[in-house]
């Protein structure tokens, strides 16, 4: 046995000697456990390792808690934000908060992050605290105060402010300070002349008088030195602001606290950045790089320095202002002593990066060395009267900083290479850096840092302070240049641009132009001062998905709204081209915080189990290698293990750090805020993963709780450090709550994507000039009208007029709104018969220019009409750049009935549709309801008619909004095809999507103003996809009286359509011309207040007028003989529409029933209606007799009436010539149709054979044939009628072509061309008729202008004559 053996032998013995005593006691230990085990009986009992720490014990003890707690791991990638929830569809979203809202609010005081709810100053209102206590100046900092104290002192004159002390006349002359009050001294000698008198007086001695000299020198001596102080003070402090404004102060004495400060704090910082920079290295690695470490980090020994301040005193009280000249040269060593250069260390920096990969890399050092940088700077200092009273530091650099460094890439300290040595790279470097923080803080740019917001926690710019509600309902008319296949869109969501993070993402719909989804998405939000982003995108298989379009949405409009955005018609833009419209609503939720009352009392912060985790995963401690039997191995060293976290939440994976590679105490610093819809069901999971380059992912340990469970430790134990589970080793973890209020989310989605409507916008288009030509190239001009568009629908527009830069169109459209925000688009259009309509150019009309929305007593909203606008815009392109022309036009706006929501719940509740009336002593049910009787009025003051059994009498409302829901269309074969409404109007106003098959559930609903509902017709056509808006074919049509309609929704007492997709509601009717096909509509109707219509604007101003010439009465003699050759000839409006045969002498003619016909009349009230009589002579010009004017207007005509009347024939010789006519006025929606194009100056047109005038081109047709007065047409075509049988109107029009007798010149004899007299049509709009509720009703009044209908053309227009049967 050598010697060293000797010497161990007795300790080897000890140690076995150990040994055996701990394997004794670990065997009692056994048996102890085993015993109670044995006695406990179902009790779970807890055996754990003695070397435990408590938290590892802990840990234990929570792996073995019920599966309720532990996630469940979904795997896969979230596409949206993570939430605590598994879907996104907003009827699941809505419900889980609605829950989560009724269950009491899970809270601890003092839980992380929540906020303090103790007034920071507890003392009593009568303390006198601070000299502001005994003064009228306000604190500086109070930044409020100070404003009005400014306004007083600026309101007040300065003789007020003097201090009456100082109002005497030596005061004028000497300052206080060097005298004191003049008649203090001028007391103190008066005293002591009396009392040395009265001394003296007594018979007192000298000693007495001395006294009263001393007492006399002493205050002297006293008074003196108090005016040297004050005068020396005074100087000095003169010279100090002299000194501040001009000079440099250095501050050696901060200099050498900050070079002692410097060896202690500098190691501590230094540990401090390595931590932050390697969690940031490892986000930040490149994937052909194994990792990059920084190893090796000090600032050195020598610490920077304070050159000098320079201050600048005459700033605003609660404003510090001061240059600094700062340096850190760790190199200079002239101010070091010989024993700190000695021991002086250079600042180094050494970042390893590993090139390779896993156990092929290896570490190449990176040095930097020798820093050195000098800079000029300005700070200033915004101070204020809360803690910490400094609110803003802002600072910036006055000159460009001076900078220098020794980079060294390869070689190490030993062998390495300065590449500054490499000519141009160090000034290349140089200017990029100063490109960089040039914008940044070079003046006069400031770096600003919010002090007073970092220390509340509020100026973290990644932090969420509030959570964004997107409810995505549907999209329509998507457009795609996509040649390839069908379109299969999504939505991505963003903020700031397309090109920044996608936060969420709906799901796919396949092969769809129409998509629907009816999802919601939370978005987290700093503030909202960003843009949302919305991009249309088509997935794609094996090839890149495309960017169809994208919107662009404020966020900021939501602070001006109430953070709610509701019935948004969103188009999405592409080249600033629309392709699509999206349907949505936006609610933003701020996080909770407290509020400070008028008291100086803090509220605290609403509780909710809504709201945002923010849970960070920071770093593990001592991990294990991984699973041996249960048993981990520690790993010595730091470089065997390259480990990442994986945290889910619910199961759903929400964060993934990146891999801290070769280290058993990884720190990755990571956090994700996520979206908790109810925090008392979170659960939370964080796997620790091992990661291999050349096999699968290991498990190292893994840790489970809840989200309240985490709250409590952190709260009661103060820690934030947990012990691992399947694994040695610790994790800190934190989490901070931010409880958000959801109330109102789940109410919101209930109207899915229809919102009822708030009013209707009436518009009066006069006309436009100098309009764009954009048929020029073909010896044309544009043929205009305008259309109004609400997002890519359009809801209404004028006729067009031919060949007219400067149109005069004077009509009025009416468009409901159902939004403060739905802008509307007035676009002037070029109208082509056979290719798509040219823009011409457009302008915005924001509806807040003429709506304003009020607040009520009850805190519901309403809206109130502005002032009406009339003005004259330029019009723009479709870039909103500056186009050619101007447009006026009027606009103003009607709201629509608006009831208390306390007055519409009976109403809704009732069984049978009746509003029940409470017992008397009976408490109504609905707490809402403040009264037991109906409100006599609406919001806006409006009286609500009501009808015997208390309910609303909408067939009181002569006008109003009818809200139609197209919900199912049936067809006995397959099409492609989709519906259109037309309310009283001759254009479509809205379209649904297109759909293809039999069974077309469209569930889409739209509205359209009633003018008058006593002639009010809704038509519903099915058209095919292929068919455009310029033809009227159609495959399936359904009409329907308004009046009848509304009368039915009376009855049934219906709700406003706030669900379009419910289907029990709703009738089902059968289609005319489509044998077996049906139609499911559910109708509203909604009345509109404060309107009254313009009797040019009724549906009776329009129509068929039928004038049957009688006879004349004493016509002027005009021929030699002592008669005439009497004929008459009808114009409208300057145009010929009539000319009666020629009468023999006869000055008292008798008309022939053939002379009979119909004219369309565009507008009773604008139509001028003449006739002249002329004598015909067979040589030479025909001579006038008289004229004479036929009157439309008021009660001249009669509707569905005859009516005879006797027209003054004017200009007559006699004096009481007349002729008597009998007129017969049809009101009907009059349709006009364009014929023609232009084309190389060609007006050709040809006209359908019936009842027809056409004027303007040099002839005329009548009846069935045709008489030419003139030769020429256009370019000298000439036009020939066929015949034809119109039965729409209930005429028949027979005609038999172009007539042979045709006029004659030169003494040829006239012919009478032989006419067919045409029957007025069925009064069928006149309100005493009886309706036809029958589904079958005939469509004639919209149907294709065929064979079936008569037509007229007066001027450049052709009219269709639309007429109903009875």
């Amino acid at each position: 046995m050598n010697e060293k053996e000797q010497i161990n032998a007795p300790l080897q013995s000890v140690m076995n000697g150990v040994e055996q005593e701990k394997q004794l006691a670990t065997e009692a230990l056994a048996d102890a456990n085993k015993q109670v085990q044995e006695t406990a009986g179902n009790a779970k009992v807890y055996v754990f390792d003695e070397d435990m720490s408590p938290e590892q014990k802990k840990a234990q003890a929570q792996a073995a808690l019920p599966d309720t707690f532990q996630g469940k791991d979904t795997g896969g990638k979230a596409d949206s934000m993570p939430t605590d929830l598994g879907t996104n569809d907003a009827s699941t979203v809505a419900a889980a908060l609605a829950s989560a809202s009724a269950a009491p609010a899970a809270t601890l005081q003092g839980a992380p992050g929540a906020y303090p709810t103790q007034k920071s100053n507890g003392l009593p209102e009568w303390y006198k605290v601070g000299w502001t206590s005994f003064s009228d100046l306000p604190n500086p900092g109070d930044e409020k105060a100070v404003e009005e104290y400014k306004a007083t002192v600026a309101s007040t004159s300065q003789a007020d402010l003097l201090p009456e002390k100082n109002a005497d006349m030596l005061a004028d002359f000497l300052k206080e300070s060097y005298y004191g009050e003049w008649y203090h001294n001028a007391g103190v000698i008066l005293f002591t002349v009396v009392f040395t008198w009265f001394l003296a007086r007594i018979g007192s001695g000298l000693m007495s008088c001395l006294v009263i000299g001393a007492f006399l020198a002493t205050y002297y001596q006293t008074s003196i030195r108090r005016l040297r102080r004050n005068a020396r003070d005074d100087v000095q402090r003169e010279l100090v602001k002299a000194r501040l404004e001009t000079d440099v102060e250095t501050v050696d004495w901060m200099n050498s606290l900050l070079d002692k400060f410097w060896l202690i704090a500098e190691p501590a910082i230094s540990a401090q950045v390595v931590g932050t920079a390697d969690a940031i290295l490892v986000e930040n690695t490149p994937s052909f790089l194994d990792s990059i470490r920084l190893t090796t980090f000090t600032m050195g020994t020598k610490g920077p320095r304070i050159e000098g301040v320079k201050s600048y005193p005459k700033t605003d009280p609660n404003v510090v202002a001061m240059d600094w000249k700062v340096s850190f040269t760790p190199n200079d060593i002239l101010d070091m002593t010989k024993r700190d250069a000695q021991a002086k260390v250079n600042p180094k920096i050494v970042l390893t990066v590993r090139l390779g990969k896993g156990f092929v890399s290896a570490p190449v050092p990176i040095l930097v060395e020798d820093l050195a940088f000098t800079g000029h700077m300005r700070i200033k200092l915004n101070l204020f009267n809360e803690f910490p009273h400094v609110k803003t530091v802002e600072a910036c650099f006055l000159e460009q900083p001076t900078f220098d460094y020794v980079l060294k890439p390869v070689g190490g300290e030993t062998f390495g290479f300065d590449i500054n040595n490499i000519p141009g790279l160090q000034s290349f470097v140089a200017e990029q850096v100063h490109a960089t923080l040039g914008p940044m803080m070079y003046a006069p740019n400031v770096f600003t840092v919010d002090v007073a917001g970092m220390m509340a926690g509020g100026t973290d710019l990644e932090a969420a302070n509030g959570v964004l509600a997107v409810t995505i309902y549907s999209a329509s008319g998507i457009k795609s240049g996509d040649i390839f296949g069908s379109i299969d869109p999504y939505i991505t969501f963003h903020t700031g641009n397309t090109k920044n993070k996608e936060l969420a993402r709906t799901s796919a719909v396949e092969n769809s132009t129409s998509p629907r989804w009816n999802e919601t998405h939370f978005i987290l939000l700093n503030n909202l001062k960003e843009t949302l982003c919305l991009q249309l995108m088509d997935r794609n298989v094996g090839r890149k998905d495309a960017a169809l379009g994208v919107v662009n949405l404020e966020l900021k409009e939501l602070e001006e709204n109430d953070n709610l955005l509701e019935g948004l018609n969103l188009i999405a833009l592409k080249n600033g081209k629309a392709i699509g419209e999206i349907k949505a609503d936006v609610r933003y939720y701020p996080t909770a915080k407290p509020t400070t009352l008028e008291d100086g009392t803090i509220q605290p912060a609403a509780a909710s189990n809504s709201g945002i985790l923010r849970f960070t995963v920071h770093e593990c401690s001592e991990l294990s290698a991984g699973k041996s039997g249960g048993i981990g191995v520690p790993l010595l060293g730091g470089g065997a293990v390259s480990a990442y976290a994986k945290l889910k939440v619910n199961g759903k994976e929400a964060l993934r750090t990146k891999t801290f590679k070769r280290s058993s105490n990884p720190r990755w610093d990571k956090y994700v805020e996520v979206f908790v819809a109810d925090k008392t069901k979170v659960n939370l999971n964080i796997d620790v993963m091992e990661s291999k380059e050349f096999a699968d992912d290991s498990l190292i340990a893994t840790w489970k709780s809840t989200l309240t469970a985490v709250e409590k430790q952190l709260v009661e134990d103060k820690s934030e450090w947990w012990s691992l589970n399947d694994g040695r080793g610790k994790i800190h973890v934190s989490s901070i709550w931010k409880p958000v209020v959801m109330t109102g989310l789940g109410e919101g989605m209930n109207h899915v994507s229809y919102s009822p409507p708030i009013g209707v916008v009436r518009f009066h288009f006069f006309g436009a000039t100098n309009l764009k030509n954009v048929e020029a190239l073909t010896a044309g001009k544009s043929d205009p009208y305008v259309r109004v568009k609400s997002g890519l629908h359009t809801r209404g527009q004028t006729e067009f007029i031919d060949d007219n830069l400067d149109p005069d169109w004077n009509e009025v459209v009416y468009v409901p709104i159902h939004s403060i925000r739905e802008d509307l688009v007035l676009e002037v259009m070029d109208f082509n018969e056979n290719t798509k309509d040219k823009l011409l150019g457009l302008t915005d009309l924001s509806i807040k220019s003429i709506v304003k929305e009020v607040e009520a007593a009850n805190g519901q909203k309403m809206y109130e009409s502005l002032p009406a606008i009339d003005k004259t815009v330029d019009l723009t392109t479709e870039e909103r750049q500056k186009g050619k022309g101007k447009l006026h036009y009027a606009a103003s706006f009607y709201p629509t009935l608006a009831l208390a929501k306390a007055a519409e719940k009976p109403q809704t509740e009732a069984e049978n549709g009746e509003v029940k009336k409470p017992a008397e002593g009976e408490v109504a049910a609905n707490a809402d309801v403040a009264t037991d009787e109906l409100p006599e009025r609406d919001l806006h003051g409006e009286l609500i008619k009501y009808t015997p059994d208390d309910r609303i009498d909408l067939l009181s409302y002569e006008s109003g909004v009818l809200i139609v829901n197209i919900q199912e269309v049936e067809l006995p074969r397959p099409e492609k095809v989709y519906a259109e409404i037309l309310l009283d109007a001759n254009d479509s106003q809205y379209k649904t999507a297109k759909l293809k098959g039999t069974h077309l559930p469209f569930h889409e609903t739209s509205d359209a103003f009633v003018k008058e509902m006593d002639f009010a017709k809704v038509v519903i056509r099915v058209k095919q996809a292929r068919d455009g808006d310029k033809d009227d074919n159609h495959i399936a049509s359904w009409s329907g009286q308004v009046k009848d309609l509304v009368r039915k929704i009376q009855d049934n007492n219906k709700k406003h359509i706030e669900n379009s997709e419910d289907d029990n509601d709703g009738e089902i009717f059968n289609l005319m011309d489509c044998n077996g096909g049906t139609i499911k509509l559910n109708f509203d109707f909604i009345p509109v207040i404060n309107f009254k219509l313009d009797p040019s604007e009724s549906l009776e101003n329009q129509g068929n007028l039928t004038v049957t010439p009688l006879k004349g009465h004493n016509f002027p003699a005009a021929d030699r003989s002592g008669t005439s050759d009497p004929y008459i000839v009808f114009l409208l409006n300057g145009q010929k529409v009539k000319k009666t045969e020629v009468y023999k002498k006869n000055l008292n003619p008798t008309f022939d029933k053939d002379e009979l016909f119909v004219v369309p009349i565009p507008s009773r009230t604008a139509a001028s209606f003449r006739v002249e009589v002329f004598d015909w002579d067979q040589i030479g010009k025909d001579t006038l007799l008289g004229t004479g004017e036929i009157p439309l207007a008021g009660n001249s005509v009669e509707s569905f009436g005859s009516k005879q009347i006797e027209i003054p024939i004017s200009g007559s010789s006699g004096g009481n010539s007349s002729l008597t006519l009998r007129l017969m006025w049809q009101p009907q929606l009059l349709a006009k149709k364009k014929t023609h194009t232009g084309f190389l100056g060609s007006t050709t047109r040809a006209f359908t054979g019936a009842p027809t005038a056409a004027f303007g081109a040099g002839r005329t047709l009548v009846g069935g044939g045709a008489h030419v007065t003139g030769g020429a047409l256009g370019a000298g075509g000439k036009a020939f009628t066929g015949g034809a049988n119109a039965l729409g109107g209930g005429v028949n029009a027979l005609g038999s072509g172009l007539k042979s007798g045709m006029g004659f010149l030169g003494g040829k004899p006239k012919s009478k061309p032989q006419e067919v007299t045409p029957q007025p049509s069925a009064p069928a709009l006149s309100p005493t008729a009886s309706k036809n509720s029958d589904d079958n009703a005939s469509l004639s009044s919209l149907t294709t202008p065929v064979m079936s209908q008569s037509t007229s053309s007066i001027g450049k227009h052709t009219f269709y004559f639309i007429s109903t049967p009875k």
